[in-house]
């Protein structure tokens, strides 16, 4: 799969905004560089000292310093804690994320806080803010605005349960984001807004309890409602139970409802339920789901990373699948949909549309080892085959048009692929990780190649194209030092490399000789729709070649059997175009 995730959201918060930095050089005083901002203030672009107790100083050589700038303390493991100074307005974007800090004293100056600067900070177990700051306050360790009706940040490394004070309101984006010890939260009856991802990533919260008064907001079993509970907000994660029973109540799972449950194997959907949110069980621990009727949206990444999902059942209603849904999901045995289903079907365990045009889903833990795409098929979904490990030949149908980004990424087996004359475009990383591939055949439809698309596929030798050469984005054949691009004569383009590939003409090669049932036999490996011919003589020294049969090949190998091999002493063969 592709790299372990980062935050990958854009969250829709208030925005923070910073003093315009000049562009000068860096000024060095002790443990800081700094830049200068446009009022001749200063900013902290880099914290070099040892660590420990930190304190930012109110000036440097008479000059205020202002603003903490972008990550200028990120990823310190040896902050123990900071004190900051008392010009200091604003506190900028990651400025301290992934630190090691414990706590944090912030001045009455500080107006401008951005929402990830203390992302990731485990170890942080308190924000103390001065008394007479008027946009901020804290209340045992937890940072709220000056009024305490919204709930910022509570540090991430503080345990237990917390009880969220009467007078909140509005639980802010990320609020309990990584809280790794929290182990349960109970709301008061006056919160009445709760932003996304409030509570996300907390694998130690088993429980999330409602005053019964909220008028908002209600809580079953520890699971997060809306108050008529027609939406599910938050199941939480450290819940050891391996199953959950949805109520009927619900029609709208919300978006990371379920995320990172590494107990929870199954879930039995209420016969309500529309829409399944965005990620809503991402890094669950799900083993098979079976989807009712009622369900119409499956949102996109809604069971992405689902590492143990082996069997997807799909119902009659469903009619929306959106972007990378099922993304890494390698265990996937068989995709079925029920019969009635107006938008999708399922083939032999493969996902599809209706009319079968477009592929939506190989099932990635099948032990099969070839697949032929069917000829109906125009589209392959993005993502359709990533992570078929067991793959290792793949058969296009004829009128494959478009083939979507990361269609074959982690592919390990694949040894092989043509791509028909019908695909005009390829995107982006539709090969890349498939470190198994040796060749290629590229049809004649192709005119541009996206980025990435072989990247790392460090055993491929040769690329064979059949056509002019393709408009490149730079780096598709990243890390493949041992292709050549090979080119058919009078085709143009061509130059001595090609997206740092050697180049060579490509000519009929023949592979794989040997004898089967008294005939001898081999490949012609040349590019389909030209004509070869299989010319034969017994003599090399003083050559008189025959011909023995002419073929206009129909795919990118031809199988020759010669039957009157055992009729000569010596024979050679060779193949030339006509």
């Amino acid at each position: 799969m592709k790299t372990p995730q980062v935050l990958r959201f854009v969250p829709t918060a208030k925005l923070f905004l910073l003093p315009l930095f000049l562009a000068l050089p860096l000024i060095s005083r002790a443990q800081f560089n700094f830049t200068t901002n446009s009022d001749g203030s200063l900013n902290i672009a880099l914290y070099t000292g040892p660590g420990g107790a930190v304190v930012i100083p109110d000036k440097t050589n008479g000059l205020p310093i202002t603003s903490i700038g972008d990550a200028s303390f990120f990823n310190n493991s040896t902050l123990t804690s900071v004190t900051v100074g008392t010009n200091v307005a604003t506190i900028a974007d990651q400025a301290f994320s992934y630190s090691s800090m414990t706590r944090i004293t912030l001045p009455a100056s500080v107006t401008n806080i951005a929402f990830d600067s203390f992302l990731d900070c485990n170890e942080l177990t308190n924000i103390t803010v001065a008394t007479n700051n008027p946009d901020y306050s804290s209340a045992g360790g937890v940072l709220f605005n000056q009024d305490q009706a919204i709930l910022i940040t509570f540090p991430e490394g503080k345990a237990g349960s917390y009880a969220v004070p009467d007078g909140v309101t509005n639980i802010g984006i990320y609020a309990f984001f990584d809280s790794s010890n929290l182990t349960s939260v109970s709301l008061s009856t006056n919160v009445s807004d709760i932003e996304d991802y409030a509570f996300y990533d907390c694998p130690g919260l088993t429980a999330i309890t409602v005053n019964t008064n909220n008028l908002w907001y209600s809580s079953v079993g520890g699971v997060l409602f809306d108050k008529n509970g027609d939406t599910l907000i938050e199941y939480p994660a450290g819940n050891a139970a391996s199953s959950y029973t949805m109520p009927n109540t619900v029609t709208n799972i919300g978006m990371e409802a379920f995320f990172g449950c590494p107990n929870l194997t199954g879930v039995t959907f209420g016969t309500n339920v529309s829409i399944i949110g965005g990620a809503a069980f991402e890094y669950s621990a799900l083993d098979s789901i079976t989807l009712p009727n009622s369900v119409t949206v499956i949102s996109g990444d809604a069971f992405a990373e689902c590492g143990g999902l082996t069997n997807i059942t799909i119902g009659t209603g469903v009619t929306n699948i959106q972007y990378q849904a099922f993304l890494g999901c390698p265990s996937v045995l068989a995709v079925a949909v029920a019969p009635g289903n107006p938008a999708f079907s399922s083939v032999d365990g493969v996902l599809f549309n209706t009319n079968e045009t477009a592929l939506y889903l190989y099932p990635a833990g099948s032990s099969g080892t070839s697949y032929a795409i069917p000829d109906s098929v125009t589209n392959i979904v993005a993502y359709a085959f990533m992570e078929s490990y067991n793959l290792a030949s793949i058969t296009f149908g004829t009128n494959v048009e478009s083939i979507g980004d990361s269609a074959f990424e982690d592919c390990f087996n694949l040894t092989s692929i043509t791509i028909p004359n019908s695909v005009t475009n390829l995107g982006y990383f539709i090969f890349y990780n498939c470190f198994n591939l040796e060749n290629i055949v590229i049809g004649t439809g192709v005119t541009s190649i996206g980025y990435q698309v072989f990247a790392y596929c460090v055993n491929l030798e040769g690329v064979y194209f059949s056509n002019n050469a393709p408009a490149m984005n730079s780096d598709a054949f990243n890390d493949d030092s041992e292709a050549v691009a090979y080119y058919l004569a009078g085709m143009s383009g061509w130059g001595t490399t090609f997206d740092g590939l050697p180049t060579a003409l490509w000519v009929p090669q023949m592979v794989g000789s040997a004898v089967r049932t008294n005939l001898f036999s081999f490949y012609i490996y040349w590019s389909p729709g030209q004509t070869v011919v299989v010319q034969g003589c017994t003599n090399l020294a003083h050559p008189m070649w025959s011909p023995l049969l002419t073929n206009t090949l129909t795919s990118s190998t031809w199988y020759f059997t010669d039957p009157q091999w055992a009729n000569y002493r010596n024979r050679f063969y060779r193949a030339i175009s006509q």
